[in-house]
């Protein structure tokens, strides 16, 4: 979305004032005047530059839709899978239970409001379209607990919390060696940067000690 308000913004000219921030709806909305500008226009040029602007303004628009659409759909996945733990965590007695409750609360306000009363009106919208995804969502309990495999059982419960006690364990361990790794390294690069010696200095080094001793056996007739 960034790059094609961007790119619009560049076709349009767009100058922004200060601490203007451009977004999708600004932009839109300087291309429609734009649009509206040019319609009444017939040469060439004019048609051209319609067209290219229309163009950005559909791409613009053909984005937020999928935005909008992708939103959408990410909210019903999270919408399912919360319902899924909750199957997972209460089965599917406790789940009933507790949503046959939430839709009594709910009858329990509705009962309380007029509908005649317009500030009650919206109230009572409200509430039904929320008995009604209660009402679905109850409905649809025994399907979605059978995807799921059913109840979390004991068993399953004890294996989840030894493997999440594993998995911090596990982490922190980690965590820990990692840091005394580093620590380590860092000596050692300390150490080689303090006492290492290049191979060509030890043969220089080496090269001085064999002419001193050359030296030396001549001296004591050793060597000619």
């Amino acid at each position: 979305m960034e790059e094609a308000v961007e790119t619009a913004q560049d076709v349009i000219e767009y100058e922004t004032d200060e601490d203007e921030k451009v977004t999708a709806a600004v932009i839109k909305k300087a291309l429609k005047d734009l649009i509206n500008d040019l319609k009444g226009n017939t040469s060439d040029s004019a048609r051209r530059e319609l067209k290219n602007l229309q163009v950005q303004e559909k791409q613009i628009t053909a984005l937020e839709t999928r935005i909008k659409t992708s939103k959408t759909a990410l909210k019903a996945l999270v919408d399912e899978l919360g319902l899924k733990i909750q199957l997972k965590r209460l089965g599917g007695e406790g789940f009933k239970a507790e949503s046959q409750e939430l839709i009594r609360q709910v009858e329990g306000q509705l009962a309380s409001l007029d509908p005649h009363n317009k500030d009650d009106k919206k109230k009572i919208s409200a509430l039904n379209k929320d008995k009604s995804a209660l009402d679905a969502r109850l409905s649809r309990t025994d399907h979605i607990l059978n995807s799921i495999g059913g109840a979390l059982t004991e068993e399953e419960a004890r294996q989840l919390i030894l493997q999440k006690l594993y998995d911090v364990a596990h982490d922190e361990l980690n965590r820990y060696l990692n840091a005394e790794k580093r620590g380590l390294i860092q000596i050692a690069e300390n150490l080689w940067d303090k006492y290492a010696v290049s191979s060509r200095e030890m043969e220089h080094e080496r090269s001085e000690t064999l002419a001193v001793l050359d030296g030396f056996l001549r001296g004591v007739g050793y060597l000619a």
